[in-house]
């Protein structure tokens, strides 16, 4: 009998673009933290959390109480964007690499890493790309077949300029519920100590708590998922973002979302589409924000 679990590794290509910009409310930093990764997310405008059906690879800087649930046991991801929200120009080299395995039935271990470089910058004494970098390590547990509980550590790093960096520590906690056509989750993400500059000033991460929600069914030939994030910043800000995913005979994809987000919310309201092509574990997604 043929398994899809012999298929050892999905490789997700990503190509992401975009041309939105947005600070990071006051007194809040590294608003890029709470940027989804991947082309498939970025397709639906970050929604879809909860969902088990798209690339795990991710799953560190997302939601790790859903990796116990993925079919696969082992999910590599590699995706380069164009999008930098967050900071004073809108486009960047970004980066992302992604790995998730599942050695045992209830564990699945995650670990993912970001380079966002942004357009040089004269600050006077030369010319300097801004970095900016993320690196993840998270697990997830089932307990029985229906829930899930996650968590993930997660180093954040802005080099400003050549002798000046600013380091972060943040951490995702999530529980999940897992079901035939439905999922759910909710988290407590980007929770850390504040951010000290160097003149004294401190700064804190864009912490939130989410709910998220996944519908995922069948007709035919045909699959249809549909999903709902809300994300309630504790600077007091609110964002939600609905998306859509139809795939046609596991082989085609087409995606559609829209983030609506408070002023002032790490990332801004946008819409994005995408589509999508699968074919023997192999995957190649893009999307256009």
């Amino acid at each position: 009998m043929k398994s899809r679990r012999f298929i050892p590794v999905l490789l997700l290509a990503a190509f992401s673009l975009g041309a939105y910009a947005q600070d990071t409310p006051a007194g809040e930093a590294m608003g890029f933290l709470s940027l989804h990764r991947g082309a498939a997310r970025s397709a639906m405008a970050g929604a879809g959390s909860a969902a088990v059906s798209s690339s795990a690879a991710f799953g560190a800087f997302d939601n790790p109480a859903a990796l116990p649930f993925t079919a696969r046991i082992v999910d590599a991801s590699a995706s380069y964007g164009m999008w930098a929200p967050g900071s004073s120009v809108a486009k960047s080299d970004n980066i992302a690499l992604g790995v998730t395995a599942k050695p045992w039935k209830a564990l699945a271990l995650s670990v993912a890493a970001v380079n966002q470089a942004h357009p040089a910058q004269d600050f006077g004494d030369g010319a300097y790309k801004p970095l900016d970098g993320l690196v993840s390590v998270g697990a997830g547990a089932a307990f029985g077949k229906h829930v899930g509980i996650g968590a993930s550590f997660i180093y954040a790093y802005q080099r400003l300029m050549p002798d000046y960096s600013l380091p972060a520590y943040a951490f995702h906690i999530a529980a999940q519920y897992h079901a035939k056509n439905i999922d759910v989750t909710a988290a407590v993400r980007n929770i850390g100590p504040a951010i000290k500059a160097e003149k004294g000033n401190e700064y804190a991460l864009p912490s939130s708590a989410r709910l998220g929600a996944t519908y995922n069914g069948n007709v035919g030939k045909s699959n249809i998922e549909a999903s709902l994030d809300m994300d309630v910043y504790f600077s007091g800000k609110f964002a939600a973002a609905a998306g859509v995913q139809y795939c046609y005979d596991n082989l085609l994809y087409a995606r559609a979302g829209y983030r609506f987000a408070a002023q002032g919310a790490p990332l801004p309201s946008h819409l994005a589409l995408g589509i999508g092509v699968k074919w023997k574990g192999f995957c190649l997604d893009a999307a256009y924000i």
